[in-house]
Formats: structure tokens, sequence, C-alpha cells
């Protein structure tokens, strides 16, 4: 099982790396304009990555059988990530205040990034 959860943590953190410089890139993109951001080849593939991110992640969760009942880091991660797609939704609209969705994306899911981890919801202050 050991094997198994190391080869499944470092799966889980290289695709981590990859949906954040993708959602870098590609928010970033977005916002300066550049039409190629909205291309559905880079949305597949960010997609994509979203979800074998959230099957490893999930696998993670049962194989070290983690609650967010009982984990206050867990549930805070999920919660910032719930709120993270939220303002990535608002990003990628053609609202005028898209900007501040974008920052607010960004700085969440770096707060989601430090609670993985410390696993500490105030990432060990």
């Amino acid at each position: 099982m050991d094997w198994y959860y190391s080869q499944m943590r470092e799966t889980h953190a290289v695709l981590a790396w990859c949906v954040v410089v993708l959602f870098a890139i590609r928010g970033l993109a977005s916002q300066l304009g550049a039409s190629w951001s909205q291309d559905v080849r880079l949305g597949v593939l960010a997609f994509g990555a979203a979800v074998l991110l959230t099957i490893t992640g999930l696998s993670l969760w049962v194989l070290i059988h983690h609650s967010p009942l009982r984990d206050s880091w867990l549930a805070a991660k999920l919660l910032a990530l719930a709120a993270c797609l939220a303002c990535a939704y608002w990003a990628r609209s053609s609202s005028e205040f898209r900007a501040l969705g974008y920052i607010g994306a960004v700085v969440l899911l770096a707060y989601v990034l430090g609670v993985s981890v410390t696993r500490e919801p105030l990432l060990g202050l």
C-alpha cells in the first residue's frame, strides 16, 4: 500500500501543478484578450487534467481515510476549491469586473495549495 500511496500522491501533485500552470496561463491570456485562450483544445486539456486530479484526490482520500468532518484542513481545502471554481467561472465571463474574479481565483488556488502542503486551515500561522 505504501508504494501505491506514494505513486498516487506524486501523480496528484504533478497534476495539481499542471492544473495551476494551465489555469494561470490561460486565465492571464484571457484577461489580456488573447484569442487562443478560448481554444477548445486547450479547454479539453485543462478539463482532462482537472478530472484526473479529482480522481487521484478522491483515491488518496479513500486510501488514507480522511474526512472533511474530522479533518478541518480538508474541509477548508474543499470549501476554498469550490470558491476558487466560482471565481474562475466569474473570471471567464464578459463582466467588466472579471479581473477581480481571476485575482480571487488565483488567491484561493494559492490557499488550496498551501493547505495541501501544511495540512493546516490557517496555513500554520
